[in-house]
């Protein structure tokens, strides 16, 4: 009898791990799948409205997309399913693969055809971009087959449907068709429009405190700083300035160049040993300094708590 309560209690434990691990998985995958959909839904829209973007709108939303969905595929690769969602993990981590790699052709493809609607390079890559979305659509399927038979009630409720080519619109995936397209939207013509993508900080924050970043104190904390060409022409001598100024009225600038960006390329300067004191708050800007088309994305800003404490 005592043999027999053992086994019992070892089952029943195996199945409530079992039951976590699955519950942890799909909290996971749904949070994934939410990301890509949200992704999906823009870029088709994009593709559908494509005539109502101006060149910077455009590489902006694309750019977007890619740092959106950028480690979903890395935080699948971590991720620990259950046995029984082996086979539908691999097809979202197929799907997600696929798609990361399609919206970067995609973006790149795009770019260059607005350039020359004649690129071949450039219809290449926009082609295969496009395949590439159809093949993560397809093992999104997969995906979505596995799960038919699984409880996600505490998910809310069956994953949303990804389509990032949906079928009711399939005739406007085509590199051909929207070539043609984008050479006869006036917008899409030539532009200079250099911007502040993106800046991050590293060490990156440990927490928040008063809705702000909260950053252990460190000599060795630097900001990182994309710069972003989204015109369709190389830029040359593109000026990067980084302030910091502390809530104790201290201000520190520092500044790089840029030697020459091409159209829709993407690049980051590291501006290093920032001289941040604890227990002070800091407004961190850069500004592109390059005079251009537009000006609405010249400057990106985060304000930012030196720990106290250390």
């Amino acid at each position: 009898m005592a043999g027999i309560a053992i086994a019992i209690a070892f089952f029943v434990a195996r199945a409530a791990g079992e039951t976590e691990l699955t519950r942890e998985y799909l909290d996971l995958a749904f949070d994934v799948v939410g990301t890509e959909q949200e992704a999906a839904v823009a870029f088709s829209s994009m593709i559908e409205n494509v005539e109502d973007f101006n060149r910077a709108a455009m590489i902006s939303l694309l750019e977007q997309l890619e740092e959106d969905t950028a480690d979903l595929v890395d935080r699948l690769d971590e991720a620990d399913p259950p046995t029984s969602l082996q086979k539908g993990h691999g097809f979202l981590l197929i799907a997600t693969t696929a798609w990361r790699s399609a919206l970067s052709d995609a973006r790149s493809g795009l770019i260059a055809l607005t350039e020359d609607v004649l690129d071949e390079d450039g219809m290449a890559t926009l082609t295969r971009g496009l395949v590439e979305l159809r093949v993560g659509d397809r093992a999104y399927v997969g995906f979505l087959s596995e799960l038919s038979e699984v409880d996600t009630e505490l998910q809310g409720g069956d994953p949303p449907l990804v389509a990032f080519v949906p079928s009711a619109q399939e005739g406007l995936f085509d590199a051909q068709k929207l070539a043609k397209r984008l050479y006869l939207t006036t917008d899409l013509g030539p532009v200079q429009s250099v911007a502040v993508a993106d800046i991050r900080l590293d060490p990156a924050s440990v927490g928040r405190q008063r809705g702000f970043p909260v950053l252990a104190a460190t000599p060795a904390q630097s900001a990182e700083v994309t710069i972003a060409n989204r015109g369709n022409i190389p830029v040359v001598e593109v000026r990067v300035q980084l302030s910091l100024v502390g809530n104790d009225g201290t201000l520190w600038q520092a500044e790089q160049e840029i030697d020459r960006l091409e159209g829709g390329e993407l690049t980051t300067l590291v501006f290093s040993e920032l001289p941040v004191v604890p227990g002070t708050t800091y407004d961190i800007t850069a500004t592109s300094l390059f005079d251009d088309d537009e000006d609405e994305d010249d400057t990106s800003s985060i304000r930012f708590v030196v720990n106290a404490e250390g």
